[in-house]
């Protein structure tokens, strides 16, 4: 994995990750948000790179939103595992007791299964089913909850919010955000001017802290509209956010979310210059792109914290495939 960056810092919790940057911050001047039965109009007032003051105002369908997201439950391990432990209880049933008795239950934190029959054959493919048939009830769980398996740079594993999917599952909702951005562009706009100004936008909406990966289960992620809506989200949260919009407007670009420790940020790929940061990953350089804020970054600029760990490969990621490709696997 090629990486192409400038500086080694040590690295802070995504509270102080861009704030401890003696960069400009990005101000948000201004908040609005009003609602009747069938829509909720935002309007926001900030400074973009140029200090210059930028607005923008747009409409959502309520009754779309209140569709999206509602009936997700909390991850909770217990219930996981109780889940998984029913699925292979069933499997179990479903075997003729003259050649093979399956007992599965959970014992403390951990769920157990025994295999009992007299050939040995029968117990090595049982077991081999078994395995295998708990990682799918996992995996189903998991997805009937829009949460996916995430594994940091150190190889530990956890359980995040599926970013992905909430992402392409909002491209709909947010098209009147992704418009009214769109409409602010000169006649013959680069898209790098589109990814700009969604970044001086994004990054004037407050923040809030990450919560650890690996231990919060998905604690703290708030869905791309709802960023919008109640005005504030955290690095993962507002990352996601930036994926939809993205996606939106430029459907073809080739994006990866890339997961630092205590924070999270994006690769495009989009044409760059000398001086801009950039990842390769998979052969492909990709422009850095920091949603999160206060610290005011433009495309192919990037908090030195963000620099320093990609530089020590202290992070993982996952490849954005383009709207094209999300239709025709749907």
């Amino acid at each position: 994995m090629n990486v192409v960056v400038f500086l080694r810092l040590a690295l802070l919790s995504c509270s102080l990750w861009l704030s401890a940057v003696t960069v400009c911050a990005a101000q948000q001047l201004d908040f609005q948000r009003s609602e009747d039965d069938s829509s909720i109009q935002l309007a926001y007032r900030w400074k973009d790179f140029q200090n210059q003051e930028q607005s923008l105002s747009f409409t959502l369908d309520k009754q779309q939103i209140n569709r999206q997201f509602q009936k997700l439950k909390t991850y909770q391990p217990l219930v996981a595992q109780q889940h998984i432990m029913l699925a292979m209880q069933r499997a179990a049933r479903a075997v003729d007791p003259k050649q093979a008795r399956i007992s599965v239950r959970i014992l403390g934190q951990s769920l157990q299964y025994q295999v009992r029959a007299r050939n040995p054959a029968i117990i090595d493919e049982w077991q081999t089913r078994l395995l295998s048939l708990e990682d799918q009830a996992f995996d189903d769980y998991l997805a009937s909850n829009y949460y996916a398996r995430y594994h940091d740079y150190l190889g530990q594993e956890g359980v995040k919010p599926d970013h992905l999917r909430y992402a392409n599952e909002s491209i709909e909702t947010l098209l009147p955000a992704a418009n009214a951005i769109y409409a602010k562009l000169l006649d013959n706009s680069q898209p790098r001017a589109y990814v700009n100004i969604l970044l001086s936008w994004l990054q004037s909406i407050p923040y809030d802290n990450l919560e650890n990966r690996l231990t919060s289960n998905g604690s703290g992620f708030l869905p791309p509209a709802d960023v919008l809506i109640s005005n504030h989200g955290d690095c993962d949260s507002k990352t996601t956010l930036a994926v939809a919009l993205l996606r939106s407007m430029l459907p073809n670009m080739s994006m990866v979310i890339l997961y630092l420790p205590g924070h999270a940020l994006l690769g495009v790929q989009l044409s760059h210059r000398e001086k801009d940061a950039t990842v390769n990953i998979e052969g492909i350089d990709y422009l850095l792109v920091e949603p999160t804020g206060p610290a005011a970054y433009s495309v192919g600029e990037a908090a030195p914290t963000s620099l320093s760990a990609i530089a020590g490969n202290m992070f993982t990621y996952e490849k954005v495939g383009s709207l094209a490709q999300l239709t025709s696997s749907e």
